[in-house]
């Protein structure tokens, strides 16, 4: 499908003129995310930690949750930390567990009384259940539930836990779901009438603004922890903030800017094996390595085996365990790819007719922990809002996956009646169906509803072009500005350009064929080097000679301890 380049207007003169002392790209590129002002500039540009962090204490039930949790200390009552099974909600528990044990241990507090749960993906599924309520009465004797990347959506095991005497503290982030689990202390940015400025927040940045409160409250105790001491957990909240893909704008690039910091020289035993089995090298990780290499090892345990396996390598202190975990974690993830590799090719052969509008597929066998996956290959080749089921007897349990232009909550909604429970974000989300009738019932009206929504809605993909350049514009002050822009992320993509009129006068292809390099000159003679990665089919399309327009992304090439500036190329028009 042949994608639309959307160029972004031109910043106004006046823009240029109010800040001289940038680069007029790097300006454009921050027109283009809506850094306009002297204010914003700064905490893009230069973030500082006691300027830009907000404080933990706005979130207007914060001090309830703080007493609530040393209460728990000071009554030796066992407080369970119940977090999701994604990368999420294990680096969220991860968090909270050591936060809670180091507190413990600086004031004397018995910290046996510290505990944790994640539900079985398959088994259990998304959320605090009241059957997981039971088991933590009966077993654990715990009197504190801490939900972590879950629990909003959860108000019938929440006032379940109400009943039997358990108190849960909600760490959440997801969409508001139509009732709140209104016995619970809520620490979520969406919840109505929350005044907390940031509603962008992963879920384990929520669990770091309790975390970060309760270390306050530890210090005016009497323990001995260094302001700022909380900084430390931020590579737990650099991997979230990722891999939950909320936008790294605002307080959120703020984190993500000191988390990459703080997880490039973690000390934590897990993470350092984790990182090195990944094939990733502490002091040169970025958000790509976490997208890429950490992320999906993390999620692997809960898609395969149990998320615990995740949790329990991050919390691990004994440096020899930790590289057998990760060991096991590695193994797990290349046992995900083959698998999610298979249910890709299965769920492509039953796609008999090239996908008009959504697609829904389901299976017996497919594996509940990877129909996200699948979705969201789906997704990427078709555009097309993308619903994946496997089914288990009379059971559907599915995931979605859409692009920004179609959100699936106003589709789920619609349809709700039919679930036995759902939730997620505008671009993904998971839900169940208990019934063939049901679900049937389901898929038609979602998929009528998101038929209409086509018809309003130009769903042909679009490349967002932040500059239009000449070739010759490429320098290194340009990559200089390129890099105060990072970290990249949702709501802050690396910049792509566009050249127009550019003559290849070289063209070769490397890597075995899959990745095409060109040269290409301006009409003003200035020569560039482009990179194509699995470009390696256009070696058939152009020739030399053929003058064409670019969108690429300016990098920098390093090979045997040289450096030469380069294009990545992002699409080729031939004129």
């Amino acid at each position: 499908m042949s994608k639309r380049w959307l160029v972004q207007d031109k910043a106004p003169a006046d823009f240029f003129t109010q800040f001289p002392e940038l680069h007029p790209v790097l300006l454009q590129l921050l027109w283009n995310r809506n850094i306009r002002t002297q204010e914003y500039v700064d905490v893009f540009l230069s973030p500082d930690w006691s300027r830009d962090m907000l404080d933990p204490y706005l979130f207007l039930q914060m001090v309830e949750a703080v007493n609530r949790v040393f209460d728990a200390f000071e009554n030796k009552e066992t407080i369970t930390v119940h977090g999701d099974y994604d990368a999420d909600g294990v680096c969220g528990s991860a968090l909270l567990v050591s936060t809670l044990r180091e507190i413990c241990r600086l004031l004397s507090f018995d910290e046996s009384t510290i505990d944790f749960y994640i539900p079985h993906r398959e088994k259990e599924g998304y959320g605090l259940s009241v059957p997981t309520v039971e088991q933590l009465n009966r077993d654990k004797q715990t009197k504190l539930i801490i939900t972590v990347d879950c629990g909003i959506s959860n108000k019938p095991a929440i006032d379940f836990a109400k009943e039997l005497g358990i108190d849960t503290i909600v760490c959440d982030h997801h969409t508001m779901p139509k009732e709140l689990p209104i016995s619970a202390i809520l620490i979520h940015p969406l919840v109505p009438g929350e005044t907390f400025p940031n509603k962008f927040l992963c879920g384990t940045a929520v669990a770091f603004k309790l975390a970060s409160a309760l270390i306050n409250e530890a210090r005016n105790r009497g323990a001995s922890i260094p302001v700022g001491h909380e900084k430390w957990l931020l590579d737990f909240v650099a991997i979230a903030t990722v891999t939950d893909m909320v936008p790294i704008v605002g307080e959120n690039r703020v984190l993500e800017h000191f988390g990459l910091k703080v997880l490039n020289k973690t000390k934590r035993p897990g993470l350092r094996a984790l990182i090195d089995h990944a094939g990733a090298e502490l002091g040169k990780l970025d958000t790509t390595s976490i997208g890429f290499l950490i992320g999906p090892r993390l999620n692997a345990a809960g898609r395969m085996e149990h998320a615990y396996n995740a949790l329990e390598l991050l919390i691990e202190e004994d440096d020899f365990i930790a590289i057998e975990k990760a060991i096991r974690l590695q193994d797990t993830n290349k046992a995900r790819q083959v698998r999610s590799e298979e249910m890709f090719k299965q769920a492509k052969a039953q796609l008999v007719d090239t996908p008009t509008s959504s697609i829904v597929l389901w299976q017996d066998g497919w594996q509940l922990g990877l129909v996200g996956l699948v979705a969201g290959k789906l997704l990427n080749e078709y555009n097309l809002p993308t619903f994946i089921f496997g089914r288990e007897g009379n059971r559907f349990v599915g995931s979605g996956r859409s692009n920004s232009l179609i959100d699936l909550m106003p589709i789920l909604h619609s349809a709700s009646e039919f679930f036995e429970k759902y939730g997620g974000h505008p671009q993904a989300c998971g839900l169940s169906i208990v019934g063939e009738e049901n679900f049937l019932l389901a898929i038609d009206r979602m998929q009528s509803l998101i038929a209409d929504t086509l018809k309003q809605t130009d769903m042909s993909p679009i490349h967002t072009v932040d500059v239009e350049m000449n070739l010759g514009e490429i320098s290194w002050e340009l990559v200089e500005g390129i890099e105060q822009c990072k970290p990249h992320g949702i709501g802050n993509p690396s910049p792509i350009f566009y050249s127009t009129n550019v003559r290849i006068i070289g063209m070769n292809t490397v890597g075995d064929g899959k990745h095409l390099r060109l040269t290409l000159q301006s009409t003003t003679g200035k020569i560039a080097k482009m990179i194509g990665f699995k470009f390696g089919t256009w070696i058939e399309k152009l020739h030399f000679g053929d003058v064409i327009d670019v969108l690429y992304e300016v990098c920098v090439n390093e090979w045997n301890g040289n450096r030469e500036l380069q294009g990545r190329l992002v699409d080729i028009k031939q004129q």
